[in-house]
């Protein structure tokens, strides 16, 4: 049977994933070196460029650099705030470095906020941009019950039409000496307490699902290790497509779990990126190699499918990112919301 959500704003898919960052330049060529993302194109985020800001409902004024490069059909971008008040500087402040917002497209950002406003989801920040004839507007909303931040932003964004001068990274066309590259942005994960109460939210608030809804536990997964040793843990996992991207959500049970290390220290919300590789062991061997060991690692699905994750924390890059490899089964039925 198929499901109509009651959604009033519908996220076709993720357009952005957005991470707050201390030192851009040095983040961009990180990303550049390690996972081979870019070329960056880097912009001093300021008037008269950005205009009609606002914090908190309240007019404001602020300075970032912003950098965006394309990953698959993803765009990654990096915030650097420099002066001024800002969510971005909020994060740093309070959690440091780390994923902070998703972004989707909208014919009329003015009116999505609006909508999101009578839901009881204000807007944190929002500017317009670019020159009069192409005006963009972006707002940042925390919706607390989906455990994100989420952007709609108009689609005129679409295109070089900010007006703005930027700045290549690498300036010249060159192949990266990345030994692992990411081609593409898989999944969004985000951390929550509530697995199928999240699921709800998203459907009855931005329209997203199905969920495929999944006890992550043995025997469907084995050989789990937390921070290099063996370990035992229990999680309820559900994921769901938004456009190119997946979302999963992830909710610790029982045992030791990146998942629960990250609700004790952050509480719920964005935690790591995936990528899909042909051996996920091989890529964490390489990545161990450079300075960067599992968290957490474990195999999943029907042995002979060779499926296989590990979680990294890529301190240079802001971000925990998940080789993944799947099977041709996962061995195991999902259950289905709605």
């Amino acid at each position: 049977m198929t499901y109509e959500s009651p959604a009033k704003v519908k996220v076709g898919g993720i357009g952005q994933v957005a991470i707050v960052v201390k030192d851009l330049q040095m983040v961009a060529e990180n990303y550049w070196n390690i996972l081979g993302i870019g070329p960056w194109d880097i912009y001093s985020w300021e008037a008269p460029l950005v205009y009609d800001r606002k914090y908190h409902g309240k007019p404001a004024w602020a300075r970032e650099t912003i950098a965006v490069a394309q990953v698959g059909g993803v765009e990654l971008e990096l915030c650097q705030p420099i002066a001024g008040n800002s969510i971005y500087q909020d994060f740093l402040t309070e959690y440091g470095e780390g994923l902070h917002h998703l972004f989707f497209l909208v014919d009329d950002a003015d009116r999505t906020a609006e909508i999101l406003a009578k839901e009881g989801f204000p807007s944190l920040q929002s500017a317009h941009f670019g020159p009069p004839e192409h005006s963009a507007t972006y707002y940042n909303i925390d919706i607390k019950p989906l455990h994100a931040i989420w952007e709609p932003i108009h689609k005129e964004v679409i295109g070089d039409v900010t007006g703005a001068q930027r700045i290549r990274y690498p300036s010249t066309a060159q192949e990266s000496s990345a030994k692992v590259k990411v081609k593409s942005i898989l999944r969004v994960g985000i951390v929550v307490k509530d697995v199928q109460q999240t699921a709800e939210n998203y459907w009855n608030i931005l329209g997203i699902g199905p969920w495929d809804i999944y006890s992550w536990e043995a025997p469907l997964v084995y050989d789990r290790k937390h921070h290099g040793k063996p370990a035992w843990a229990r999680e309820t996992i559900a994921v769901a497509q938004a456009g190119g991207v997946e979302l999963e959500l992830c909710q610790p049970i029982a045992g030791n779990s990146i998942y629960q290390d990250f609700l004790t220290e952050h509480g719920e919300g964005l935690h790591h990126l995936s990528f899909l590789v042909d051996d996920a062991d091989r890529t964490a061997e390489i990545l161990a190699k450079e300075g960067f060991p599992s968290l957490q690692s474990a195999h999943f699905g029907p042995p002979g499918h060779k499926g296989a994750y590990h979680y990294i924390d890529m301190k240079p890059l802001g971000v925990i990112w998940e080789p993944i490899h799947y099977g041709e089964s996962m061995g195991v039925e999902p259950t289905r919301y709605p």
